[in-house]
């Protein structure tokens, strides 16, 4: 079978939960081509997959990481043509790949590509409805209606779009463990086609050893071990750390701490302060060791992210991306889960940050919510259930 991935390129998520999957295929066989663009570009290539390259949707960003919604809707006749240009891309790769099933993660050109070549897609999304960033809370009702129906709107005109494809998965839990709540709201029109499979998890807890085994293994003592895995665009990324890895530098001596910067094309480099209690990475090519390893997680609340702190049973610290709808809910799903505490960047600080990981740390209700989430996360395996729909839509299962 040769199967066609096209994750969307903006930040590393989606191309990191579609190489787990293509990996899988290809392990039984299968022949995989991917077809991506920006930074997922040499992601995929590392995974020794053979890349077509696209035209690049943009969006911009301010210095702080707050996602410029002005500036990129600026660009959005230029955005709009190059989505046309993407969608003849795809049209002419699909043609000379010859696939029998394409997978599209959270990208409409290659859903649009497909249907025109008549080949049947499988799409992976979980932001089935699209939220209108903002800053700060909305107090005016009138503002939140405003708000509210044009989301609705969005929610509806993609969907009319979206159940172009044969099945739509949704890399998510189902109630109450739903990561992205304010996201997974489906439309009508296409959810008959909906599978609930929970996250892309590319290792499972029980492939690695032990925790304390672990711990030493990586050369730290029995303090408590902080995994802070920034994700987002690089722009972010950079911004970010820089402003953490000066917290961490103050934080108190009861903590071990590794930053991962997330910077996959850069040099892979460690830089040991405090003693060697703080290590600082542009990458680590395991994360999965430091995420068994450690006591606690700080995130930005990628969806990948927090899906793989709850199958791997750890409570995390959120500091979510300004106006970033999607990282702002799932930030917001973690407390309500009781698996965690937000911190709003604007009121980032080492005060704030060490409080919320002291209390996350000492909490027996936390705790116990972050074990009641691991045994529901433990009884899906996406990769398998999106192995098999991909499959059965291309008519090999």
């Amino acid at each position: 079978m040769r199967v066609y991935f096209a994750p969307c390129g903006i930040a590393l998520g989606h191309a990191g939960r579609c190489i787990p999957v293509a990996k899988a295929l290809r392990s039984i066989g299968d022949e995989i081509f991917f077809s991506t663009y920006g930074e997922a570009v040499q992601f995929v290539k590392k995974a020794s997959f053979p890349v077509g390259v696209v035209p690049p949707i943009r969006v911009f960003e301010k210095e702080d990481g707050e996602f410029d919604f002005r500036r990129t809707l600026s660009i959005g006749p230029k955005n709009l043509y190059t989505f046309a240009l993407q969608v003849g891309a795809e049209l002419s790769l699909i043609e000379h790949f010859k696939p029998d099933v394409v997978v599209s993660d959270s990208r409409l050109s290659t859903v649009l590509a497909s249907r025109m070549r008549r080949i049947v897609s499988v799409l992976i999304l979980h932001q089935l409805r699209i939220m209108i960033p903002h800053k700060r809370p909305i107090v005016r009702k009138s503002k939140l209606r405003v708000k509210a129906n044009v989301e609705r709107l969005g929610l509806e005109i993609l969907g009319s779009l979206w159940k172009m494809s044969r099945v739509i998965v949704v890399p998510d839990f189902p109630p109450p463990y739903t990561i992205a709540k304010a996201n997974v709201v489906p439309s009508s029109q296409y959810i008959e086609k909906l599978r609930l499979v929970g996250p892309v998890i590319p290792k499972h807890p029980d492939d690695l050893p032990e925790q304390e085994e672990l711990k030493r293994s990586l050369g730290f003592d029995d303090r408590p071990l902080i995994f802070a895995a920034i994700s987002g665009t690089k722009a972010e990324k950079l911004m970010i750390t820089k402003t953490i890895s000066e917290i961490f530098r103050g934080f108190p001596d009861r903590y071990n701490i590794v930053l991962s910067r997330g910077l996959s094309d850069a040099p892979t480099t460690e830089t040991k302060l405090n003693g060697g209690r703080l290590r600082i990475y542009n990458w680590v090519d395991d994360r999965y060791k430091y995420l068994k390893a450690c006591d606690l997680l700080v995130t930005r609340g990628g969806h990948n992210t927090v899906g793989e702190a709850i199958y791997y049973g750890k409570p995390m610290v959120v500091i979510p991306t300004i106006a970033h709808s999607e990282h702002q809910g799932i930030a917001e799903s973690v407390e309500k889960m009781e698996i965690g505490r937000k911190i709003q960047q604007y009121d980032l600080s080492k005060e704030t940050l060490c409080r919320a990981v002291d209390e996350v740390m000492n909490s027996e209700s936390c705790l116990r919510s972050v074990r009641a989430a691991q045994r529901f996360a433990r009884r899906f395996n996406a990769i398998d259930s999106i192995v098999k729909i991909t499959r059965e839509v291309a008519g090999k299962g």
